[in-house]
């Protein structure tokens, strides 16, 4: 075992949840280092958590997969311990982050085995959308974090956009801003701070991907949205994106729809209570 993390339990390689054979680790990572989308919703979180008042802080981040945005707010100076399923992730996760430590651990199971406690921050980037039990999950969070600190995370927005690759993916489904609230309005001893789309510029774009894509919909594998587009086109919407983000303080107060959802939960203080 690696000294750069430790073991509470693990999924099975053939785990059904996550294709971790080396083409498909090797398509992740490719996209994690190069494609708009991962560069970009890495950015916004970061600025997310910064607009939160949360400097260089301790956070957990469960599912962290192979670690793209544990070593992004890692190198951010922030103090991070990543959580994961699969060991051949977190492999990757800790030379990715060489400052970060890691757990591997099958989250289903909860968080109690882990010996992690009162980080300021938990966050799900992306993953409560592959879970049949979101609000399970996102207590198990809670517990992580100390009085008055923060679960956080991102989800696939906007069902008009689900397609057969968010079957492929293991979606279970693609959040409005209302069906989100109704979670996380549902997590006791937590108040909902935020529930903000991004990635809004994404939607026209989109769509019409998934109706090209409903046309080959048999030859549609679960990495069809890895493939990083070609570099101007890359560097393209990365722009767009950017660009988006950067007018956030005014498109957040208006009704528009995005690709994503961000969202940030606060736990309760009950000794200021009682």
């Amino acid at each position: 075992m690696s000294e750069a993390f430790r073991v509470i339990s693990e999924l099975a390689e053939d785990e059904p949840s996550f294709d971790v054979r080396g083409d498909a680790i090797a398509s992740l990572t490719a996209a994690e280092d190069a494609h708009f989308w991962h560069r970009t919703r890495n950015r916004i979180i970061a600025d997310k958590l910064a607009a939160l008042g949360l400097g260089p802080c301790r956070l957990v981040e469960l599912g962290c997969g192979a670690g793209a945005a544990s070593a992004f707010l890692a190198a951010r100076g922030h103090d991070v311990v990543g959580v994961e399923g699969h060991r051949r992730l977190v492999e990757i996760a800790a030379r990715r982050a060489p400052s970060a430590s890691f757990w591997v651990h099958d989250l289903r199971r909860g968080t109690h085995e882990l010996p992690l406690r009162d980080f300021d921050v938990a966050a799900l980037f992306d993953v409560i959308e592959h879970l049949d039990e979101p609000i399970a999950a996102l207590e198990n969070a809670l517990a992580l974090v100390r009085p008055g600190g923060f679960v956080v995370g991102t989800v696939p927005a906007a069902m008009r956009l689900w397609s057969v690759v968010d079957e492929r993916a293991g979606h279970k489904i693609r959040y409005s801003r209302r069906t989100l609230r109704l979670v996380l309005e549902a997590i006791r001893g937590a108040e909902v701070v935020e529930i903000t789309p991004f990635f809004r510029a994404l939607v026209p774009l989109l769509l019409v991907q998934r109706r090209l894509l409903a046309r080959q919909a048999s030859s549609i594998g679960a990495r069809t949205n890895l493939d990083v587009p070609p570099k101007p086109i890359n560097l393209a919407l990365a722009r767009i994106v950017e660009t988006e983000h950067a007018l956030s303080a005014y498109l957040d107060r208006l009704p528009i729809e995005g690709a994503s959802i961000w969202f940030a939960l606060r736990k309760l203080d009950r000794s200021r209570t009682a």
